[in-house]
C-alpha cells in the first residue's frame, strides 16, 4: 500500500493542484493532510484525488465546520492527535508535535514546522512532509510511505 502525505498547504492552489497530481500518477492508495489546508475553497481541490483522504485541522484552520463539511465529501477531517491502523500499521497523526511516542506507533506523522524530516527512533518513524505551500522556506513537498517496505521519501513538487 502507498500512502501520500502532505502538510501545510496554506491555501496554495497551485501548490494542492501539483501535489495531487503528483499522487494521482503515482497511485497512491490514502492521502494523509497533517494540518493547515486553511480554506474550505483550498480542501475542494483535494477532491480530485482517486483515492481515500484523511486530515487533521491544524492551528490555522479556524473554518472548521466548513472545512469538515467539504471534505465529507471525499475524506475525513478530525482534531488532533488522530490515531488509526492500516494494513496492521499504528499510526498517529498530529500538527503540532508535542511529545515523543515512540514504542505505541508504527508511524507518527506531524506538520506545522515547515521542515521536511524522517528519523526512525526504535521502531517508530516520524515523518514531517515539510510545507506544500512553499511560503516560509522556497521549498514544495510531500511524502510519500510504501507500506510493503516500509520505505519513507520526500518529494519536491
Amino acid at each position: 500500500m502507498l500512502i501520500g502525505v502532505i502538510s501545510d498547504t496554506h491555501d496554495n492552489i497551485s501548490s494542492i493542484k501539483e501535489a495531487v497530481k503528483f499522487f494521482n500518477l503515482r497511485g497512491v492508495n490514502l492521502v494523509l493532510h497533517c494540518g493547515d489546508i486553511f480554506s474550505p475553497f483550498a480542501a475542494e481541490e483535494f477532491s480530485a484525488l482517486n483515492c481515500g483522504f484523511k486530515a487533521i485541522f491544524g492551528n490555522n484552520d479556524i473554518f472548521q465546520a466548513e472545512l469538515e463539511n467539504i471534505i465529507s465529501d471525499f475524506g475525513i477531517i478530525r482534531n488532533a492527535p488522530f490515531e488509526f491502523i492500516i494494513d496492521g500499521k499504528k499510526f498517529i497523526m498530529f500538527h503540532r508535535l508535542l511529545t515523543v511516542v515512540d514504542g505505541k506507533y508504527d508511524y507518527v506523522l506531524y506538520g506545522h514546522t515547515h521542515k521536511p524530516w524522517i528519523e526512525n527512533i526504535k521502531d517508530t518513524v516520524y515523518l514531517n512532509a515539510g510545507e506544500a505551500c512553499g511560503y516560509r522556506y522556497g521549498r514544495r513537498t510531500a511524502a510519500l510511505i510504501d507500506l510493503d517496505s516500509n520505505h519513507c521519501e520526500i518529494f519536491d513538487l
